[in-house]
């Protein structure tokens, strides 16, 4: 049965699959790309920002406005090194929303997956565009980068601030962890 739904996952994502060029990297969840002559934003679906992340505890901010901004630019310098300006990339649209923003999956690398993985990103578990085996996997991957202190989370203790202490790596909320 795992075969069959992987295959499944497999050929849809073949028959899905959209190219464009990277224009730039706007945020650390934000890309403009240039597709066919035309340029839009794409949203990278489980993905969190810095400046939103864990936030606030009360109404005490655990991490400032600078260092945020700090975790950012790092993280913006790593994805602009893995992907240049004028790169080729293949993604998947997961959502579109209201707005015409669409939450996209980048194939190449698994890109998404890669800079949660090599601890440049935190994983969005709010993100109800991001399927729930790929936000697994991203929280297990996030959870080995914190725990091996590879990428951002060797570098900055603020890392360990802004994660999000009530999801386990198995990607559960906190009330189904009780069922």
């Amino acid at each position: 049965m795992k075969k069959f739904v992987l295959l499944m996952v497999l050929l849809t994502s073949l028959t899905f699959a959209e190219s464009a060029k990277i224009v730039e990297f706007i945020a650390e969840n934000t890309l403009k790309i240039d597709e066919n002559g035309v340029e839009k934003r794409l949203h990278l679906t489980g993905i969190e920002l810095f400046a939103k992340a864990n936030n606030k505890q009360g109404s005490i901010q655990l991490v400032d406005y600078d260092k945020r901004e700090e975790l950012k630019n790092k993280a913006l310098a790593y994805m602009n090194k893995m992907f240049p300006k004028g790169s080729n990339i293949s993604y998947q649209v997961f959502l579109k929303d209201e707005h015409g923003i669409e939450y996209a999956w980048i194939k190449d690398n698994d890109f998404n997956y890669k800079i949660v993985r090599d601890g440049y990103a935190l994983t969005d578990v709010k993100d109800t565009s991001l399927p729930r085996g790929l936000r697994n996997r991203m929280l297990i991957a996030q959870d080995h980068a914190k725990k091996k202190g590879i990428g951002l989370w060797g570098i900055y203790a603020e890392m360990q601030m802004l994660e999000q202490k009530d999801v386990v790596a198995c990607g559960c909320e906190p009330d189904e962890k009780k069922k």
